[in-house]
């Protein structure tokens, strides 16, 4: 652990960053490359991904690009780091395509299905191709993006779909990376792209445009895949300089044990939802020790 008062460094460290032509995914790889990493820059645009590569390049970095898809071809890119730059330690899954698409029964399958591929599939596949790598040398730090749409928001169903499984997806893979040294965390950055633009509420799109530049998420990104990396299976959002922990928790609730009634969930439903005592949950054994009477949990 770097004493607080050293600058944070990515010396000889090689960090895939996906989705990195453009917005956010572009300002995480030019702040990794200004702090010393390696960065393999990953778009399906070549023009942009070649940009990003050359200003890293100019700026005294060390990059190389890998124009594919996370969806088609998440093993060659893990494939074209380790022959760019011999070693894996730093996945950041930044890389997505689609946002709003107007009301549920207006999203149409093939809307759902590049949103659901992009954004939730093609980070299970670069994941999964990074991780024997990553487990073998026992050592990796994993950095998810899902969004604020995962709790609920209108005109995005399916969007808002995708990011809440990306953090069912960070919390299962930190479980299992524990043992092996890798590290996986979710940030629902606020930054205003592309995608951001799409937003269907003007108000909301001049509010992001003003304040919500989209290097301002960076610091945080690159914090969470740095070897002083503090947690594992955590969600934060950033966005305007800010970065704030988001919980999932569970509250003792009510319980009628054997005897439960739909009528007795009535008279008691103020318990089920009052937050009192309320846990913050990393796994789903979190809320085992919740229950109570017969059915206590014994661990």
């Amino acid at each position: 652990m770097a004493d607080e008062r050293t600058p944070l460094r990515f010396d000889g460290r090689v960090a895939i960053v996906t989705g990195a032509g453009r917005g956010l995914g572009r300002e995480h790889a030019l702040l990794l490359g200004r702090l010393g990493a390696s960065v393999l820059v990953n778009d399906v645009a070549d023009e942009h991904a070649h940009r990003t590569v050359t200003d890293i390049r100019e700026a005294g970095g060390r990059a190389e690009v890998s124009v594919a898809s996370v969806v088609d071809a998440s093993a060659r890119i893990v494939q074209d780091a380790l022959d760019a730059f011999g070693d894996l330690h730093i996945v950041l899954n930044n890389a997505g395509r689609g946002g709003p698409t107007g009301a549920f029964l207006d999203t149409t399958d093939e809307q759902t299905d590049v949103i659901i591929g992009s954004h939730l599939l093609g980070t299970w596949r670069l994941c999964r191709a990074a991780w024997p790598h990553l487990s073998q040398r026992r050592f990796g730090r994993i950095l998810v993006t899902s969004s604020s749409a995962a709790v609920g928001s209108v005109g995005m169903p399916a969007y808002s779909m995708a990011k809440a499984g990306l953090i069912g997806l960070t919390r299962s893979l930190a479980n299992e990376g524990a043992s092996v040294g890798i590290t996986v965390n979710c940030i629902m950055p606020i930054g205003y792209t592309r995608s951001a633009a799409l937003n269907p509420r003007e108000d909301t799109r001049r509010w992001m445009e003003d304040n919500f530049p989209p290097e301002l998420c960076s610091p945080t990104a690159a914090y969470l895949v740095h070897d002083d990396a503090p947690c594992s299976g955590e969600i934060f959002t950033t966005g305007a300089g800010r970065t704030a922990r988001l919980a999932t928790v569970a509250v003792p609730g009510w319980s009628g044990g054997p005897e439960v009634t739909i009528e007795g969930l009535r008279d008691h439903w103020s318990e089920v939802m009052k937050m009192e005592g309320a846990r913050p949950l990393l796994t789903s054994r979190d809320d085992l020790p919740l229950y109570t009477g017969p059915a206590t949990w014994p661990g």
